[in-house]
């Protein structure tokens, strides 16, 4: 037995971001694992004093790191009435997107963090913790959405246009880069489904970063197995602005940061034995 069930108006939002993905970015990705014990560690060591942040709030301050020392991969390119441009935004802003439900439906919020790269983990943590708790009627992000709901697919088809035509528009919207998680961060005393993945936001962005599982992993170490601490990441980019060798330095400057939390403004850990 089959039934029809409802293409919600919501879904069709998803749809056109998508459809608008396709057509005009070419998006790859890569899966990459980083030791994140030292990161662990120093966390265990500042949630010890009372001062506790979550593992996302730490990797949106590394992401938004790599991109300020790589700044091409904060590039975007629009397609307007004239041809194709491409946008340095000159400014580092992250797309975070939470998912929480309303009415039984997940609900998408794209949380635009202005300046990450400036901010301290700590800063950047409060934000996280207000999107997380904050009743979803009093959050703006989602008096937006909701509207989307009712909006007819001609005026659908003009928001797309606008947001990949607009660097204006876009940039409002949307931020510079995408975070989007999908693990769940246990010491927000948060269920699983209020931090989630999403693909269809994130794959509007020219650099987008996926976090997807942390777990413990066999390492050799001065020819011993020892345990580590590892983070499996999908880092996603538009293939028509990046190269793969500026992606390259970019993972190594990402697990750089990773391997010493002090460059990311956390407490000194262990000694990293690798």
């Amino acid at each position: 037995m089959a039934k029809i069930v409802p293409f919600t108006k919501y879904r069709n939002g998803v749809y056109y971001l998508l459809k608008r993905a396709k057509r005009f970015h070419c998006t790859t990705c890569s899966v990459i694992n980083f030791d994140i014990t030292e990161l662990m560690e120093a966390r265990r060591i500042l949630k010890s004093s009372g001062n506790g942040v979550s593992i996302h709030s730490c990797l949106v301050k590394a992401t938004s790191l790599v991109l300020e020392r790589y700044p091409r991969l904060n590039h975007h390119l629009f397609q307007g009435l004239f041809g194709k441009y491409e946008v340095d935004f000159e400014e580092i802003s992250c797309n975070l997107i939470m998912l929480r439900r309303e009415r039984g439906e997940q609900i998408l919020i794209p949380v635009v963090i202005e300046r990450s790269n400036e901010l301290s983990i700590s800063e950047i943590d409060k934000v996280i913790r207000y999107h997380l708790t904050t009743p979803l009627s009093e959050l703006p992000e989602i008096a937006s959405f909701l509207k989307v709901r009712w909006m007819p697919d001609l005026a659908m088809k003009l928001i797309s246009y606008k947001l990949r035509s607009d660097h204006k528009f876009y940039r409002r919207y949307f931020g510079t880069y995408g975070y989007s998680p999908l693990i769940a961060e246990n010491d927000l005393e948060v269920k699983e489904d209020q931090l989630g993945f999403a693909t269809s936001i994130v794959a509007n962005v020219c650099t987008a970063f996926h976090p997807c599982a942390v777990g413990d992993t066999p390492i050799f170490v001065d020819g011993k197995v020892v345990p580590r601490k590892t983070l499996t990441m999908t880092v996603s980019g538009d293939h028509y602005l990046i190269d793969a060798h500026e992606g390259m330095m970019a993972m190594r400057y990402m697990r750089k940061l990773l391997d010493n939390p002090v460059l990311l403004g956390l407490p000194n850990s262990v000694a990293n034995p690798k």
